[in-house]
């Protein structure tokens, strides 16, 4: 058990490392420098660990632990069941989800792959509207939304077939204000497909479906192996939120 536990702190400090180095810390990377100070603790102190839980108040709060983790297990391969693409490439708009920029304006490395599934998902259906949707990014120099509109228009995509929202902090304000745009273009939102990574998929599903929209579709785009980690465990705790505390 010692050895495992030093191996979980090794692999998730090595993660941190690498995603810090990115300048991409964020909720996701936060837990996982807690998990690994918690797991080097516990492995550094197991003996006295294993003497305090092995009866009374501790022996609870060794199981209720033990409980916590198999439902975060369950609720990580639930979310990552919706993990795939359900596009028709016959839809009448695609939403593509803001995911950060970075310092520059850029979109960050996440935001660019789905940008570019949404190319590629235009090559094949060219008659469809785009949206954009994310307002300024947390350094406060660029809005989400025009950053991708740029990147966007620099590979292709004709500006005129995009539609931008400045507005959405969140990802149910991305739903709720691209429909607002749709509508002002006839569109009811009842054949609508949107953008993200394979983790996001089964939350925006669910607020998607909340603000409005009915049958629509996902197209998944791949995460860097790197910062995979990070996102589910984010992703897994704002399932949690959403799930019972309404968020």
């Amino acid at each position: 058990m010692r050895i495992f536990l030093y191996f979980v702190s090794a692999v998730f400090v090595v993660n941190s490392i690498v995603l810090t180095g990115r300048k991409s810390f964020t909720l996701g990377l936060a837990i996982m420098v807690a998990i690994a100070a918690v797991s080097f603790i516990l492995a550094r102190y197991i003996d006295f660990w294993i003497s305090i839980t092995d009866k009374g108040v501790g022996l609870v709060v060794k199981y209720v632990i033990l409980f916590s983790l198999l439902c975060f297990v369950f609720l990580a391969g639930y979310v990552l069941s919706y993990a795939h693409s359900t596009v028709t490439y016959k839809e009448d708009a695609i939403i593509v989800l803001g995911c950060g920029l970075n310092k520059d304006g850029t979109p960050s490395h996440t935001l660019q792959n789905r940008l570019d599934g949404c190319i590629d998902y235009y090559s094949k259906n060219p008659d469809c509207i785009i949206v954009v949707t994310g307002a300024v990014s947390r350094f406060g120099n660029f809005t989400e939304a025009s950053s991708m509109k740029k990147y966007l228009v620099d590979n292709g995509t004709p500006a005129e077939k995009i539609l931008t929202d400045e507005k959405a902090t969140n990802t149910k304000e991305n739903f709720e204000y691209s429909l607002e745009l749709l509508r002002e273009k006839g569109l009811d939102g009842t054949n609508t497909a949107f953008v993200t990574n394979s983790f996001h998929i089964f939350r925006a599903t669910q607020y998607a479906s909340q603000v409005g929209f009915s049958n629509i579709n996902a197209l998944s785009v791949k995460t860097d192996r790197a910062v995979f980690l990070p996102a589910v465990i984010r992703e897994v705790c704002a399932v949690a939120a959403q799930m019972f505390f309404k968020y």
